[in-house]
């Protein structure tokens, strides 16, 4: 048999029965399994500082997250994820949610969480929080959520490239 029939055998046989295979894998590999921390040792304790209003929207936005980082399932918060969330730094085509969802499957769990304001502007409200990892570890963290109580962005966690 002639090379250029082999050639073409294998063209038709690789046209008939496509490979199904993107090119980032092939050049790459596949990307390494998701693997989630261990869980926190308690559940986060959600609270109000003396003096500010309490807000129940963003108290059980809180409370919620504090759930899914002791179960360490992202998807429970996903609903409370307005369509418009955003994360910083997220490339153009990715969902923001799924950067949430990893997030809480791999980030340290608070002992305490404290509502420090909240802030209404427009149809959002800002919230300033304090996450206590112990008794020398102190995090500021933002949220914005929207009119129905649903988190637009937040400065929990930054993406890494590379």
């Amino acid at each position: 048999m002639s090379p250029t029939i082999r050639v073409a055998i294998l063209a038709i046989a690789l046209l008939a029965n496509p490979v199904h295979a993107d090119w980032k894998s092939f050049f790459h590999g596949d990307p390494p399994p998701f693997v989630k921390a261990p869980p926190p040792k308690q559940l986060a304790r959600v609270s109000t500082a003396p003096g500010v209003q309490p807000d129940p929207q963003v108290e059980s936005f809180l409370r919620a997250f504090a759930d899914a980082l002791m179960a360490r399932e992202g998807s429970m918060i996903v609903p409370r994820l307005s369509e418009r969330y955003t994360v910083d730094g997220a490339p153009d085509d990715a969902k923001a949610s799924d950067f949430m969802v990893q997030a809480i499957g791999k980030m340290p769990g608070p002992e305490r969480i404290v509502i420090r304001s909240v802030e209404a502007s427009g149809g959002t409200r800002i919230a300033k929080t304090e996450f206590h990892f112990g008794p020398d570890n102190m995090k500021l963290k933002t949220f914005r959520f929207d009119a129905d109580g649903k988190l637009l962005e937040s400065d929990l966690f930054s993406l890494r490239r590379g």
